[in-house]
Formats: structure tokens, sequence, C-alpha cells
């Protein structure tokens, strides 16, 4: 079988690790598949062995982006050059993401002409991304294709579900592809710390963005002075970086347990940081598939934090136990300087929000949204913006009633070995390599006996409608 797979880019991180543990499942799982990765810029690393690079496929905005045709014909050119032929399906990582409309526009093209196509989105225009969705305006309607040999791979139930909703009535397919979790030894620590990595740290391995929510992480050190926490890396995204700046130096001035962007100010692997951690925590408010709730136990280590019910859902149910999350952490309405302010400035956010989006705003969507937020005149801390969370994290600097509080809803520890251990071999029992590409394989037999049929364009506006519901409002998100 010949695969070509598309994406935007190689650089290191989420899709092309994706990508790179992939070609492995195969490997691992004994499938022959030829395949090509077809991409915008070149590969820095070393495992994806047939790389083709396509003009025009990188990140570009609407001004930039080249006539889809034409991209369409130099995805097929380079799929060929490679395989020497034409490919049997194409694998393409987040055509609709918005990056790039030239292609999605593409992607349009083989679809109309035939191609058999599995489209596997990663993250969504529609979910809290205004200004990609806008760069998708002119092809919006032929963004979603639907055809008996035109199949989507979700990577969690909440994404299965709403794209089930998108395709229904279709012969399109939805399957539930949940990424590879690569079986790890367990990190050993050296004999000595290396010099910089505080005792007692509790890592949060991930880069600063802001749905990452950093501010819930000075929280969590305001409630625990006794331990140490710290995020792993810096941003990378300019637009992040004053936010990040923010965050130092107000943690500093109150002299809170934490450092942002650890990694950057010691001379050790992120294999040692997660060595000499006594666990990892999360305050993510977003994922699309939820590495960071699976990947601690392979480690070795316990996982502590805010859970996400509507993607830890399919780790829950292959009894992965997460219970010691929390999915809220509030604190009394009362302690915001202007507490009565908070439903206008939803207000303003939600009118901007739909605005953005060119949709109008649902009758209703002010109360829903506050009520999503706020419960018995309490705030969930990780649902409001950076500014709020600084009042509260000062109350709490100076109230040990509050700090007991949280770390009564928080419960930062470190778990008992038997239940890391349990967790880690479900991990590796249910997303092992194996079991990713003996899946895979399946889904692309699916694809290739379907029956070659009529194309067609399903309304994206229904998946839109899905993640703009008002109760999944996040100030973090939209402001």
């Amino acid at each position: 079988m010949k695969v070509a797979i598309v994406h935007y880019h190689l650089q290191p991180g989420g899709v092309t690790r994706v990508i790179e543990n992939t070609l492995r499942s195969w490997a691992e799982s004994g499938n022959d598949i030829d395949a090509v990765t077809l991409a915008g810029r070149p590969y820095p690393g070393s495992e994806i062995k047939r790389v083709g690079l396509v003009e025009g496929l990188d990140y570009c905005d609407t001004a930039e982006a080249i006539d889809a045709k034409v991209l369409a014909e130099r995805l097929v050119t380079a799929a060929k050059q490679t395989l020497g032929g034409m490919p049997d399906l194409w694998h393409v990582h987040n055509h609709s993401l918005g990056k790039n409309p030239a292609l999605t526009g593409a992607i349009a093209c083989l679809a109309e002409e035939g191609h058999p196509i599995l489209l596997h989105p990663h993250d969504f225009a529609e979910d809290g991304r205004p200004e990609n969705f806008k760069s998708l305006r002119e092809v919006y309607d032929r963004t979603y294709p639907v055809a008996p040999r035109i199949h989507y791979a979700a990577l969690n139930k909440r994404d299965h579900t709403f794209l089930e909703k998108l395709v229904s009535g279709t012969e399109s397919q939805v399957h539930l592809l949940a990424n590879a979790i690569p079986e790890n030894q367990a990190f050993q620590a050296e004999d000595t710390c290396p010099k910089g990595i505080p005792s007692d740290l509790y890592l949060y391995p991930v880069r600063a963005v802001r749905r990452k929510n950093l501010g819930e992480m000075s929280l969590l050190a305001a409630a625990y002075p006794d331990r140490y926490f710290a995020n792993s890396l810096e941003p990378t995204n300019p637009a992040f970086r004053p936010q990040f700046e923010r965050w130092k130096s107000f943690s500093r001035e109150l002299q809170l347990p934490v450092t942002f962007g650890l990694g950057h100010q010691v001379d050790c692997s992120f294999h040692i940081m997660v060595a000499f951690s006594e666990a990892i925590v999360t305050t993510s408010v977003a994922e699309g598939f939820g590495l960071g709730f699976l990947e601690p136990w392979v480690f070795g280590k316990s996982l502590c934090g805010r859970n996400l019910p509507e993607i830890t859902g399919d780790f829950t149910d292959h009894q992965i136990d997460l219970t010691n999350l929390y999915e809220r952490l509030e604190v009394d309405l009362a302690l915001l300087s202007q507490p009565s302010e908070l439903r206008p400035r939803i207000a303003s956010v939600l009118s901007k929000f739909f605005l953005d989006y060119g949709v109008e705003e649902p009758a209703g969507s002010l109360q829903i949204a506050y009520d999503s937020l706020v419960r018995n005149n309490r705030v969930d801390f990780g649902r409001l913006d950076e500014g709020l969370q600084e009042e509260l994290i000062l109350a709490a600097t100076g109230s040990g009633e509050i700090r007991k509080s949280i770390r009564s809803q928080a419960k930062i520890e470190r778990l008992d070995s038997s239940l890391i251990e349990k967790n880690a071999g479900s991990v590796c029992k249910r997303f092992s390599l194996s079991t990713y590409g003996t899946k895979l394989a399946g889904i692309y037999q699916d694809l290739l006996k379907a029956t070659p049929g009529k194309i067609e364009f399903v309304d994206g506006a229904n998946l839109l409608g899905e993640f703009l519901s008002p109760s999944r409002l996040n100030l973090l998100r939209t402001t």
C-alpha cells in the first residue's frame, strides 16, 4: 500500500511526533506500508526517512497562499516522484486548521478528483481560533468533503461526536484514533541533582502558551509554599511573550516558589528534569489529544492538577485512574475587587467572540456562560483571564483560609507507586505503537474497500455551532 502523509511542516512538535510514531507503529505492528511525508519545510529530524518538500504547503495567510489547484498538482507530483506512482490514499493532518487556506482548497480538489483521503484533524479553527477561521472564509464551503472514500480520524470522543454530527447522513466514516504513546523506561535520576533543579519540584512539562493556564500554577505555588513549581519551556510565539514575562515578574514580586521556563535556566535534558521531579502537574484548560495525561505514568511519575473530562473520558474508559485530578478550582467570587463586573465582562467577551466568527450570538448566552463559570458564588479560577487571576492569587497569599481551600480541592501530591505502575500498564496496553499501527492500517483498508461515490461538501457551520457553545466559554481563550 502506498500512502502520502501531508502536513504543513515537520518542525518538532505534536503533529510531527504523531507522524514519527505512525511510521514506527507500522514497523512494530508488521504492516507493510510504503509512505512518503510531504511538507512545506525541511525536516530537521532523522526518524522520517522519506520526505518530499512541496512549495506553498507551509503556514501562510490568505494573501500569501498559492492557488489551490497548483498546490494539489504539486502534492501529486511530489508523491509520485517518491513512491514511483500515485499513492493509494492520502493521510492529511489538520487540513481545516486555517494555517494555509491553499491546503484546504487543494484537498477539496483531490477529493473531487476521486482520491481516497483520510482527514486527521488535531485542532480546529472553530475552537477558539477566530483568526484561523477567518483565513478559511473563501474556502469554507469546501472545507469538509464527504464521500464513501473520504474518512475522518478523531483524537478523542468529543471530536468524534462533533465530526459524526457534521457528516451525519453521508457515506463518510469517522474513526476514533487516539495517539500512540511509545513505551519508555522510567527516567532514572543521576546521583547528583543538576544545579538549578529545585527540591520538591512539581514540573509542568509544557511550552508557555495561554491555554496552558500558567496563572493557576502560580496559585498552586501560593497554596503550597513548601513545594516548588515550574513549567519547562518559554514561548516561541512572540505574541505570548508579554504575558509570560508578566507572570514571571508577578510571581517574583510575591516571592512564590515557582519558575517559568525552567528548561532554559538549567543545563540538563528534559529527561533529567523529569527524573528529579516529585511529580508532574498540569493546569491546561484546552487540549487536542491530551498526551500530558498519559505520558507521566509511563515516565514513572504521578500526575496531579486539572482534569479535562471531555478529553480524558477516553482514558478513564481504559482503566487509567485520574480521580485525583480536579475539574474545577473554585474561589469565592467576592474576593475579586469588583465581582459585579464579571457579568458585563463576560457579555463583552461573548459579543466580540461571536462577532469574530461572524455568527449571531444566541439568545440567553450570557446567563449560560456565567452559570458555567460561577456556581454558588464561587468561580472556577481556570476560566478567568490573567488580570482576574492575579487578583485572586494576591488574595490567596494574604489568607491562610483561602490557601487551605485551594489545597483541599487541588490535592497536589506524589501518588503511591502502585497506582503509577497500574496506570503505566494501562497506557502501554491501550495506547501502544503496535495497537496504533494495527488500527490505522485497518482504517486504511476500510477506506480503500469503499465503493467510489459522489463527492459533496457538508456545512462546517454545524461544527462551528458545537464549539461556540456559550457553556464552553473560557476568558483565557477569548480575551
